[in-house]
């Protein structure tokens, strides 16, 4: 088999997996977990943008000009390449199956991008962080606390529980100074709607806890960047 054909075969059981997660039973999410985040491991923290293209089945050029627009996120790797986080390019992939099986359209990824630069300028920056608070806060403080806050309006069982779950391998790994994860492990142990008063919440000990959040992900790529990026220009714009 080519390269590119066991490239291929491995997106494709990313996906199979993530697919597996999202209608599992508890007891076997954290394996299939396990099994997802290897393979991820296997694919690359970054995708260059001519496999991108070829895997989401596009042209190069439109996959540069979504680039270009934001619409893609980016990173510049230590070589200096601009290449394509894999997080972003997995989602990607998950919405351009869900859209071609719910519309079966021949350009699904061009509703993607539409659908998800609509659901990016629906998000209300002024009801997640008043204006009145940004002068207490330093950028980073604004932008995790905007992040989490979006989080806590979206919250379920599954952020939860993917979240508990990082923390048990944070724990194994020893990664995380474990004080942290008891408190975070407490936090999470009440009711959904604690947890979200808890992880939205502007006291300087909930800032530094958010320092080691367990949430990471719980947001796509494309709209952590726009978050960001929204809170950046309003700081400083």
């Amino acid at each position: 088999m080519s390269r590119s054909g066991n490239r291929d075969e491995l997106f494709e059981n990313i996906l199979r997996l993530r697919r597996a997660e999202a209608v599992s039973d508890q007891p076997n999410l954290g394996e299939l977990a396990i099994v997802r985040e290897f393979l991820e491991g296997l694919a690359g923290r970054t995708i260059r943008p001519a496999e991108a293209a070829r895997l989401l089945g596009v042209s190069q050029p439109a996959v540069q000009r979504w680039l270009e627009k934001g619409e893609i996120a980016a990173v510049t790797t230590p070589g200096g390449r601009r290449e394509i986080p894999l997080g972003e390019v997995i989602d990607l992939l998950a919405d351009v199956e869900r859209v071609r099986a719910e519309t079966g359209s021949s350009r699904p990824l061009s509703i993607v991008v539409r659908e998800r630069r609509e659901a990016a300028e629906a998000i209300d920056l002024d009801e997640l962080l008043p204006r009145r608070r940004q002068r207490a806060h330093r950028t980073a403080e604004l932008q995790s606390l905007a992040y989490h806050r979006l989080v806590a309006s979206r919250l379920d069982d599954g952020i939860v529980d993917d979240a508990r779950r990082r923390l048990a391998r944070w724990r194994e790994e020893g990664r995380v100074d474990p004080r942290w994860i008891d408190a975070w492990e407490q936090i999470l142990a009440g009711p959904i709607a604690e947890v979200a008063r808890a992880i939205g919440a502007d006291t300087p000990s909930a800032r530094e806890l958010r320092q080691t959040s367990p949430f990471a992900g719980a947001l796509s790529e494309h709209e952590r960047r726009h978050l960001s990026d929204a809170v950046e220009r309003r700081v400083h714009g």
